[in-house]
This record gives structure tokens, C-alpha cells and sequence, in this order.
């Protein structure tokens, strides 16, 4: 691989990487430089942080370096100018691209409005009527399940001829089901038991293995005494006439378990296959309540991009993140074909499709489509978009998932359970673990603290939420009292500081993740001109100069 004389280790001990072009002359806020400084410091490390600070990935990249509006007379024109800058990013340059953000917002002086907001109040009229006769269903659905497993151990104990079992069935829910109570069936063997008429006559009856275990040895073929010959004649006469009966109910109901077991099956596939085709017919109604008149994160650059006539109809805002993995050797960045990045090509765009308002008529769209692409490309190393931009991605991907489980009622438990699991290894009650928390870092733990803990072991709130919640000691203490590994943050301390990092820098005894200053993103931006933005612009039509 390379002969770079660089420590092998997995933390950029220079700092971490997220290089933008021309960064000076990106317009960035004050707030956003800020967190630029701590992410390369890492004091800034995860994508809840930067939401904490009110800021999105939009603001971190500042304006973007090349920005192309799109006019026409049809939304597809104005809209398809958009949606082909990252499909194109994608084809031309092997990119992986993903939509992260969409949004619609219509101005609510127009007749476009009105629509629209009817349209989202019938989506979730739609989800609120449909998740009315969801709740029934889901309801039948645990019921079927419930008698499954029932009934799933009956058909187990009748083909593996499991005796005990099934007459304890036969005791409990066939010839018992009249027992006990006012009115209840004399008969019953637990009637007899339980009533001291005969106290060993259920035992008895799970000891009888024939009716032959009943006879004196003159009565039988092999001419001893059978097992119970020596009970009283009218237990024996009830015990012969229950084994008679336990008799054909094994074969009447052992002949029809399977059948039933396979019904509630099918009917559980049935429920299930309409639990399934109701989420796929309420997932784009959730999208519409999810998308309609909501503002993306990064609205700061789209009042440059428009010529304000009267008011805006509609504004719908896209933003995409393309990412190539990339590989450090001899100083330069490839593309990582086999192996682990250490670097990524990010390239975040942004799209603006507005519908003006007809200057004659305000209140109506007419005045024209625009759409504009804005292109924002950086270069990161792996810790940066694995803690940013990866979080980013997988919040985009599952934000309906998300919404539709909320509508549902499916719950997916958080990391709590591995707490729970590892507290009852050890054989501890909450309580004796919030004493043990308490113990460990020597202050008082409140008593609330013990709800905590149930709240994460139901997955109900994140273990780290302790941290923000009452301290780090707190979390720690947890972590461990249970033996849980705390999950590897890249920590800043760990970096080089001072004339410590000048002096390596010198004698080039670098890591895998420092790059020359300047140069990764210069070659990014060299392969986005001659190699997509030309062509890109000579595709849509247009002549270009730059």
C-alpha cells in the first residue's frame, strides 16, 4: 500500500478533516465557523450536536460554489434541471447519491395554498380513519398469536404423545371446565379433589395408563394386580369412565389440532399481509402530512437566487448528499475500491424549485417555474462523515419508516436492552443498581434516578440521555457497574497540540488522515468542472463559459 512514514492509527491526531473550497469565501455565519473549528478539533462530534446548535449541514458548507437556475415554461423543465444534477453526479463521476431533504412550502396568500393544505388535511384524515380499524386489526392479530402458542403446544404435546401433558389439559380445560363454583360440575376430578371426596383422584388419573391399571389380577391377561386395583370401587368407577372419556377426546380433538393450528396460521398470514398492505396504502399519505408546507433545514442563500414578483406560489426544496469513499496513499486521495476509506468526496447540492405568482393576479401561480442547483463540495475524513453525514443519511432514509411506526404502534426498544440483559447477569434489582451507581461515584442519587433506568431498559429513552440528564459520572458509573464498553468517540485529547504537531509535521511523521493542505479539494473541484459541470450545462441546453 504506501510507504508514508504516518503512525497507523485509527483518530486524526492532526485534526480532524473537512476541507471546503475557498472557504473564506463561503458566507459563513459566525455560529457555523464556530462548529466548523470544533468538528476539526473534535469538540464538535455527532450530527445531535450540530442540531443542539441550531445549525444544519447546509450551514457548515456555506454558499455554494457554483449555482445554475433552470427557467421554463412547464414545472417539469424548471424541476428536471434539479433532479438531474445528482443522477448526473451520480452516473458521470460513480458517486453515491441520496435525497436527505424535501420539503414544499406554498405562500399562503395563493390559490395554489389552499390547495395544498386540503390536500395534507385529507391525508391525515385519511391515516386517522384508516388507524381507527388498524387499532382492531393489530388487536386480532395478538390474539391469533396467543392462541397459536396454545395451541402449538397441544399439537406438540399430541405428535410427540406427551401423557402428562395432555391429560393435564384434559383435567384443566376439558373435564374441569365446569368445575369448581357454584353449580359446578360434581363429577369433575378437580371437584372430587378439591372437596376432599376423593383427594388423590387427579393423581391417580395422571398415573392410570389403561383401564387394565384398574383391575385385580383375575381380571387381567397377565395376572397381577394392576397399578390402582386397590382404590375404592366408586373412584374406580370414576376413573374408568374419565379415562373412557379422556380417550375419545384424544382422538377427536388430536385429529383436528393440526387442522385448527393451520387455520390460525393462514387466518395470522391473512392479518398480517393486511397489516403490511394498509402500511404501503397510508405510506404516501404520511409523506404528503410529512412534506407539505414544511421549510427545509437551509433556506439562507434562496432569496439571492430570485427576482421577487409579487408572491412566490410555491417553493419545494431538495437537498442531496453524493459521497465517494476515498483512500490516503503516497499523499494523494484514490478511490477506495476494497478498502477501508479514510476519506470521503462529499458533494452536498441543493435544488429550489419556485412557481412565481402572476404579476397580474398575486394570488395564483402563472409567473413562471425557476429551478436552481446549488453545488457544495467538501472533503472529509471518515470520522466526520460517519458521526455527520452518515446520521444525516440514515434519518432521510427512515424518517416515513419512523413517522409510520409512530401511526402504527410499532415500537423498536433502543439500546436499553443490552442494559437490562447485562443488570440481571449480575442479579441486581434497579434499586440495588441505582445504590451501586451511587456507591461508585460517591454522591447522592435521587430516587428518581431508578425510573431512569426503566425508561432506557424499555427503550424508551437513550442510555446517553443520562449524561444530559444528570452528569457523565452518572453514565459512566453505569457503563461501569455493567461492564458495557462505551462506544469509541474520536476524543480530542488524543490529537496533536502545539509545537508537538509542528515538529512531527516537520520530520513528516504523519497519520492516515492528514492531507496537504488545499489540494484534496482542489482536486475535487478539477474532476467537477472538466469531468460533470460542462457537460451538465451543454446537456440542459445551456452555453457555458465557465
Amino acid at each position: 500500500m504506501s510507504s508514508e512514514n504516518h503512525d497507523d492509527n485509527d483518530t486524526c491526531k492532526f485534526g480532524h478533516v473537512f476541507a471546503l473550497y475557498n472557504e473564506n469565501e463561503r458566507e459563513h455565519s459566525s455560529a457555523a465557523k464556530k462548529a466548523l473549528k470544533d468538528i476539526r478539533e473534535g469538540k464538535l462530534t455527532s450530527y445531535s450536536e450540530l442540531d443542539e446548535r441550531d445549525l444544519s449541514l447546509g450551514d457548515l458548507f456555506g454558499a455554494p460554489v457554483r449555482k445554475l437556475k433552470g427557467k421554463g415554461g412547464s414545472q417539469g423543465t424548471a424541476y428536471g434541471t434539479i433532479l438531474s444534477a445528482p443522477d448526473k453526479y451520480e452516473d458521470d463521476l460513480g458517486y453515491l447519491s441520496k435525497r436527505v431533504t424535501e420539503s414544499i412550502f406554498v405562500s399562503p396568500q395563493s390559490q395554489l395554498h389552499d390547495e395544498f393544505i386540503q390536500r395534507k388535511q385529507q391525508a391525515e384524515q385519511r391515516v386517522n380513519q384508516t388507524l381507527a380499524n388498524f387499532s382492531d386489526i393489530l388487536e386480532t392479530k395478538h390474539m391469533l398469536e396467543h392462541d397459536i402458542r396454545k395451541l402449538r403446544s397441544r399439537a406438540e404435546a399430541f405428535n410427540s404423545r406427551d401423557e402428562t401433558v395432555l391429560k393435564g389439559d384434559f383435567v384443566q380445560l376439558v373435564d374441569g371446565a365446569g368445575a369448581g363454583g357454584q353449580g359446578g360440575d360434581e363429577q369433575a376430578l378437580r371437584f372430587l379433589r378439591d372437596n376432599n371426596i376423593y383427594p388423590t383422584i387427579v393423581s391417580d388419573f395422571m398415573e392410570l395408563e389403561s383401564v387394565d391399571d384398574l383391575k385385580k389380577a383375575e381380571d387381567r391377561e397377565d395376572d397381577e394386580d394392576g397399578a390402582l386395583s386397590n382404590l375404592p370401587r366408586n373412584e374406580k368407577a370414576i376413573l374408568r369412565k374419565k379415562y373412557v372419556m379422556y380417550e375419545k377426546w384424544k382422538d377427536l380433538y388430536g385429529s383436528e389440532v393440526n387442522r385448527r393450528l393451520n387455520e390460525l396460521k393462514s387466518q395470522l398470514q391473512n392479518i398480517e399481509r393486511s397489516i403490511e398492505n394498509t402500511k404501503n396504502w397510508l405510506e404516501p399519505y404520511v409523506r404528503d402530512v410529512v412534506m407539505i408546507n414544511e421549510l427545509g433545514d437551509n433556506q439562507s442563500h434562496m432569496t439571492n437566487y430570485f427576482e421577487w414578483k409579487g408572491y412566490a406560489a410555491m417553493i419545494r426544496q431538495l437537498e442531496f448528499i453524493c459521497y465517494k469513499p476515498m483512500v490516503k496513499d503516497e499523499g494523494q486521495l484514490y478511490p477506495a475500491s476494497n478498502e477501508d476509506p479514510t476519506h470521503y468526496r462529499v458533494m452536498f447540492i441543493t435544488g429550489f424549485h419556485v412557481i412565481l405568482a402572476n404579476s397580474d393576479q398575486p394570488n395564483q401561480p402563472g409567473g413562471g417555474n425557476t429551478g436552481v442547483v446549488g453545488w457544495h463540495p467538501a472533503v472529509v475524513c471518515k470520522h466526520v462523515f460517519e458521526n455527520l453525514f452518515q446520521p444525516k443519511l440514515d434519518m432521510a432514509e427512515s424518517l416515513v419508516e419512523e413517522m409510520m411506526d409512530d401511526y402504527v404502534g410499532e415500537f423498536k426498544p433502543k439500546k436499553g436492552q443490552e442494559y437490562r440483559l447485562k443488570r440481571e447477569e449480575k442479579d441486581m434489582s434497579v434499586r440495588v443498581f441505582r445504590e451501586k451507581i451511587e456507591e461508585k461515584i460517591d454522591e447522592h442519587v435521587p430516587i428518581e434516578f431508578s425510573s431512569k433506568i426503566r425508561r432506557i431498559e424499555d427503550g424508551l429513552d437513550e442510555p446517553e440521555s443520562v449524561k444530559t440528564d444528570y452528569s457523565k459520572e452518572h453514565f459512566e458509573a453505569m457503563n461501569n457497574i455493567l461492564d458495557i464498553e462505551p462506544e469509541k468517540t474520536d476524543d480530542a485529547e488524543e490529537m496533536y497540540k502545539g509545537l508537538d504537531k509542528k515538529l512531527k509535521e516537520f520530520t513528516g511523521k504523519t497519520d492516515k488522515y492528514k492531507i496537504p493542505e488545499g489540494k484534496a479539494i482542489n482536486d475535487m473541484m478539477s474532476e467537477f468542472r472538466f469531468e460533470y459541470y460542462f457537460d451538465y450545462k451543454l446537456g440542459l441546453g445551456m452555453h457555458t463559459m465557465k
